[in-house]
């Protein structure tokens, strides 16, 4: 059976009915090594102990490798910027205010399956949510929804950096591809400047910037699991994860409302510095926090009095 020759412009409009922020389709091709810097980002133990990122290198730079017969990749952004932040002395990073991401756009993206076929009955497609060992920053770029900023993130003109990112990738030829887009942050560095650890080291040999996970909060906070952290670690106030360098860029700041952060959900967020283990695990089941043990969140908590014992 052959596969359905998709029309771009079909299938980002289905993306927009289904709720997505931006679509763009992406010819399957492996990443070239100007844009796949993985092993060099390894070679510098910049991945600190999350030793999962050596693994299956050479699906992350070609997704015909993960899945043969992958003509296209449709890379898909739902924005997440809240309309408000949490307060209190466990913040939590902005994209884990509300229900688990990996959740509700893998909901999304089988919706898109489910539409796109009625248009082509024949369609396949995997749905991929961050769980998969595709580089979904670098696909985004290539089928033009933004670049990678200094923050490391992918960066949309319209939603900044505050973006999920899921892909359908597929054996459907598309008939245009989009074209990525030129790096716009110019000379600006307040994303570097914001950080208090000095996560983001300039990248060897090019302008860009690779992200240090041995000195980042959200590494710490979340992927680190030691029964304590090492002082010279700023969590600036964060329980998990950290906003820091997103909220310096300016992109961010003009970009558009797509979470209504209400006073339910804000009470709920910041009850959970007082929250017992069960409490914490009923909450955290349905949300990003999932990621974290109850141990780590005390952790994280404690080690913020210990830095900062007066801001807390």
């Amino acid at each position: 059976m052959d596969s359905p020759t998709l029309s771009s412009s079909v299938v980002k409009a289905v993306s927009a009915t289904v709720g997505f922020d931006a679509c763009g389709l992406a010819e399957a091709t492996a990443l070239a090594p100007g844009e796949y810097r993985l092993d060099d980002w390894i070679a510098h133990g910049y991945h600190a102990d999350m030793h999962y990122m050596e693994q299956y290198r050479d699906l992350r730079a070609d997704p015909r490798v993960l899945h043969p017969g992958t003509r296209t990749v449709i890379s898909v952004l739902l924005g997440y910027k809240p309309s408000r932040r949490m307060e209190g002395p466990a913040r939590i990073a902005q994209y884990a205010y509300g229900e688990d991401y990996h959740q509700r756009v893998k909901r999304m993206l089988y919706q898109l399956i489910s539409v796109l076929r009625t248009h082509y009955p024949d369609f396949e497609a995997c749905p991929c949510v961050d769980t998969a060992p595709i580089s979904d920053k670098l696909w985004a770029a290539r089928a033009g929804l933004g670049w990678i900023g200094r923050n490391t993130l992918l960066v949309n003109p319209t939603l900044g950096s505050y973006c999920f990112i899921g892909e359908l990738v597929t054996t459907s030829p598309a008939d245009r591809y989009d074209t990525a887009l030129p790096n716009r942050c110019a000379d600006c560095h307040r994303c570097l400047q914001a950080c208090p650890n000095h996560c983001l080291q300039p990248a060897a040999g090019t302008s860009s910037t690779w992200l240090d996970a041995r000195r980042c909060a959200s590494y710490h906070s979340i992927e680190n699991r030691a029964p304590q952290l090492p002082p010279s670690v700023q969590l600036s106030g964060y329980a998990f994860g950290c906003d820091c360098c997103q909220l310096a860029c300016p992109y961010n700041q003009a970009a558009p409302v797509r979470f209504t952060l209400t006073d339910e959900r804000k009470s709920q967020l910041e009850a959970l510095a007082d929250a017992d283990a069960t409490a914490f695990k009923r909450f955290a089941k349905h949300s990003a926090l999932n990621r974290i043990r109850y141990y780590q969140w005390l952790r994280n908590m404690q080690h913020n009095r210990d830095i900062h014992p007066n801001k807390t």
